[in-house]
């Protein structure tokens, strides 16, 4: 909880607008629910960001929205370290995951445009 709590301040602090709301992102379908902590826009996409505290690599809700969505762009907040990796949906979307590590997330306005 608390590096989910770090996190959405350090994206609200990379707007220039006051009073918005952080968004998410969450999928009720029969039989199976999803949900992603947050989701920014950047360059008119809606990009899916998923907040893990330890090394876990499940990501099972950013493999749902990346199979609805049509762009290939992920980002992973975790305590490991920074990398961009190919990674491909149960389906067969391929999509590059960008894992950042917490203290580089005011780094995302610098980051995204050079994918």
């Amino acid at each position: 909880m608390a590096a989910e709590q770090i996190v959405a301040q350090e994206l609200k602090s990379l707007r220039f607008e006051t009073g918005l709301k952080q968004n998410y992102w969450m999928r009720n379908k029969r039989g199976s629910t999803a949900e992603v902590d947050f989701v920014i826009l950047f360059d008119g996409k809606i990009i899916p960001v998923e907040v893990k505290s330890g090394h876990n690599s499940h990501l099972k809700s950013i493999h749902q929205f990346m199979n609805d969505t049509n762009h290939d762009i992920a980002i992973r907040i975790w305590s490991g370290n920074y990398s961009v990796d190919k990674v491909k949906t149960l389906n067969g979307k391929e999509f590059r995951l960008i894992n950042l590590p917490l203290y580089l997330i005011s780094a995302l306005p610098h980051i995204l445009p050079r994918l």
